[in-house]
């Protein structure tokens, strides 16, 4: 009898407890480690602009994206973003403007003149579709690169040549016996910081690696022309410009 007892109350035992797994609701969080505000960040995604076109394979750099919307750019860090045909690059170098294009005649009126011992002269002939990279110095003793481009179907002297980039170097490091001066080229300046450059001209439409450290932001003028525009070589570590370019083939 007692055994039969005993039998009874375990049945009863073994159905009360089936009966209440059966009714509880299974814990969805049960073995997912609890969200925090960091890893939530994480996980979360840029809010989408309806406008533009994102790229399928989008950029995996991690330098770059401390700074801009990383998900606007392909796997070679291009995006579809431009200046603008109407963006006029204002470009002032040791208190003189520097426009392009330019030609040799209105850069040597204006006090520019060729280095000493340079390879080229103005009557240096340059081939068709050649470009031709000198130096050229102004009465402060200041250094600028010059960059010609012979556009017509035969050689002509350099003196013919159109003048479709400048460059200037940057060392943060200006005295009254440096070879470089002070620039303000569309707003960026020797002092400019990677921030700066970005509130000025905005987000690149392309940036490279040049090492862990260097890098430049490419400014085109449209979509049809990559030439055209404003490069920014700038130090991450150090948060300055290095150097800077801006052209206009023609």
């Amino acid at each position: 009898m007692k055994r039969l007892l005993k039998l009874t109350a375990l049945i009863c035992i073994l159905g009360i407890v089936t009966g209440l797994s059966a009714c509880s609701k299974v814990d969805k969080e049960y073995g997912v480690e609890s969200q925090t505000s960091d890893t939530a960040s994480i996980v979360s995604f840029v809010e989408k602009d309806p406008d533009y076109d994102y790229p399928e394979i989008m950029s995996d750099d991690r330098t770059i994206s401390k700074y801009i919307d990383i998900s606007k750019y392909d796997e070679e860090n291009y995006a579809d973003i431009y200046l603008g045909k109407r963006f006029d690059i204002e470009a002032v170098y040791d208190g003189a403007e520097l426009p392009v294009p330019s030609s040799y005649k209105k850069l040597t009126k204006n006090g520019w003149q060729l280095v000493e011992n340079s390879k080229y002269d103005e009557n240096s002939t340059v081939f068709s579709c050649e470009t031709v990279e000198t130096e050229f110095v102004n009465a402060n003793g200041k250094k600028l690169t010059v960059i010609f481009y012979n556009s017509k179907d035969s050689s002509v002297k350099l003196s013919e040549c159109n003048i479709v980039k400048f460059r200037i170097e940057n060392n943060c490091l200006f005295t009254a016996e440096s070879e470089y001066g002070d620039f303000n080229i569309g707003g960026v300046m020797n002092s400019s910081a990677i921030t700066d450059i970005i509130d000025t001209l905005g987000a690149p439409s392309h940036f490279y690696a040049v090492s862990d450290s260097q890098y430049y932001f490419d400014y085109f003028l449209t979509e049809k022309d990559r030439r055209n525009g404003i490069t920014v070589y700038f130090d991450v570590a150090e948060d300055s410009v290095t150097s800077i370019e801006w052209s206009y083939y023609k």
